[in-house]
């Protein structure tokens, strides 16, 4: 899996890609990055999943660790054009009602750039 950075038109949001799949060897690096942000003061986040083609358990182990890590810490992050593979995953695991989902980067960052 790889992780891009764009810029995001929102102040103080990062726009993330996640490009491939999200499993027990590519976990610990979205975490790692993740983590990173958070250190250095990014509170809100818009993950692209739109080429997030799989997440294994250890993938949405990390999703929902993340999640849980940034809300505890005053933070949010939101989920942007999810890839229907993923999206099926989320939905039978029922880990989609504790994500917010968004259809596209502009309604994701509309919504966490209120905050």
């Amino acid at each position: 899996m790889e992780i891009h950075e764009r810029s995001c038109t929102a102040p103080g949001v990062a726009l993330l890609d996640l490009d491939g799949g999200l499993d027990h060897t590519t976990t610990a690096e979205f975490v790692a990055k993740m983590d990173s942000l958070l250190e250095a003061g990014t509170k809100r986040v818009v993950l692209d999943l739109q080429h997030l083609t799989y997440a294994s358990n250890w993938g949405l182990a990390a999703l929902e660790r993340v999640h849980h890590h940034f809300t505890s810490h005053g933070g949010r992050i939101v989920f942007a054009r999810m890839h229907n593979a993923t999206a099926a995953i989320l939905r039978t695991s029922h880990l989609a009602r504790l994500f917010d989902l968004y259809p596209t980067i502009d309604d994701a960052v509309r919504e966490i750039g209120k905050g």
